[in-house]
């Protein structure tokens, strides 16, 4: 990630991201270039494998709960995938941005994904950083334990915020569309959580795993029939934080934020039934805390989802999930009179949703499509029933051209002190944003 704070650095990036989209949208439209120079440019960007998108907006929050308001941001997506044999192909992704108050910008950048892949007889190889979108639930997946996202992310497409980690995967296709993968995972990145002010004066210390990481993880897949399936292990670290007070006695409120190791068993379905879509997936996690009597690290838990949508009319769809959370054990309160300890404890059970033994939930998407598909309007609502936490996140998109878009929605976060969603109720956002695609 890149960034650098000035008046100019956010007027800079936006004014080389503009030059580069209207040279972009002269080319597609066949203005204020030659014919000589689409002849030249088109064939490159074929041969390239050239594809990306300009996305201009306004936001009304930062997503970092600094409580800055409002926000501009510009951004620069491209993406390539070319072949260089008949086996062999690579892939990139990445995204430049500038986001910031008028007064001052922040430039930051990201390779989501760059890799070659060499597809064999029976084997399929992959090499460099890559997303694993692991499991068959909607947007919600307990078994998605491989690749971290940015929650500070100023997007509107939840999928736009996760982004790849360096592994070596290998892909054996079985008899009955069964296929096994072995992954290696040297490099770990965490999820950018954005994190709470605890207290006055306190600051946060980053404990991460160093290169390598040495993650494991095996996919048993079956698709294409009756009924879809997997089965998962997963022995690596954990992709949210754990928070701790640190040992430094010179500064008394320092937060160490701490990945720790842990082992994941999971498993996801899918079907069709008549009309209706049916899914489930769950996991079981193995934390270090197997004493239990740490109040900083996570206790094992189980995550589970149930689920199903339907498609009315070919344009309107209905998602309903049930969803249910685990902890044998509840982590234990600090001992002494340590306030900031207990604050910090407080803080780490309600990240890590173990504020309860039990908790139950669930998630519904309603999606539909007007005027030739141009228009299309959803609504994804997450809440918990104890503790009390809902995240509401309407949104409307509708398409002017083939290439341009505007985009209108928010996301409301709202519960009580003891849920995650009221942790982060600060982060609640309205969002508007112009999107070009080439």
């Amino acid at each position: 990630m890149l960034s650098r704070n000035g008046s100019c650095s956010k007027w800079v990036v936006a004014a080389w991201i503009l030059s580069a989209v209207f040279s972009i949208t002269g080319l597609a439209q066949g203005r204020s270039t030659t014919s000589s120079d689409r002849a030249r440019l088109d064939p490159l960007k074929e041969a390239l494998g050239l594809s990306g998108s300009l996305r201009l907006g306004y936001w009304s929050a930062t997503r970092n709960l600094d409580g800055k308001r409002p926000i501009g941001s510009a951004m620069l997506w491209a993406k390539t995938k070319r072949d260089l044999s008949s086996r062999l192909s690579a892939y990139g992704e990445a995204w430049l941005a500038s986001r910031g108050p008028v007064d001052r910008g922040e430039i930051r950048g990201e390779l989501r994904e760059a890799y070659l892949n060499l597809k064999l007889d029976h084997l399929d190889v992959r090499a460099g950083r890559q997303i694993f979108a692991w499991g068959r639930a909607d947007a919600i997946n307990p078994t998605a334990n491989l690749s971290g996202e940015d929650l500070t992310l100023l997007t509107p497409d939840s999928e736009d915020r996760k982004f790849g980690t360096t592994a070596l995967r290998s892909r054996y296709f079985l008899p009955h569309s069964l296929s096994v993968s072995g992954i290696w995972l040297p490099e770990f990145r965490s999820t950018r959580f954005p994190f709470p002010d605890i207290g006055s004066g306190s600051s946060f210390i980053q404990d991460s795993p160093h290169w390598p990481a040495n993650q494991f993880a095996v996919r048993l897949d079956k698709s294409g029939g009756a009924v879809d399936w997997s089965c998962s292990y997963f022995d690596g670290f954990d992709l949210l934080p754990d928070l701790s007070v640190a040992n430094d006695s010179s500064v008394s409120e320092q937060i160490k934020v701490s990945h720790h190791r842990l082992r994941v068993i999971g498993a996801d379905g899918a079907t069709n039934f008549g009309h209706y879509a049916l899914r489930a997936e769950g996991a079981y996690a193995f934390t270090q805390n197997t004493s239990g009597q740490d109040p900083f690290v996570k206790e094992p838990y189980l995550f589970a989802i149930v689920g199903g949508d339907r498609t009315y009319g070919g344009e309107l769809n209905i998602n309903v999930q049930y969803i249910f959370r685990f902890v044998s054990e509840l982590p234990p309160t600090p001992s002494g009179e340590d306030g900031f300890a207990r604050r910090v404890a407080q803080e780490e059970a309600i990240i890590g949703s173990q504020t309860r033994g039990t908790q139950h939930g669930a998630s519904a998407r309603i999606s539909d499509k007007w005027l030739h598909e141009t228009l299309e309007a959803e609504i994804g609502i997450v809440g918990y029933f104890d503790p009390k936490g809902v995240l509401v996140r309407p949104k409307v998109t509708y398409s002017f051209t083939d290439h341009w878009k505007a985009i209108v929605g928010s996301e409301v976060y709202r519960g009580s002190n003891q849920s995650v969603f009221g942790l982060l109720r600060q982060n609640s956002v309205g969002y508007l944003e112009a999107r070009f695609s080439f």
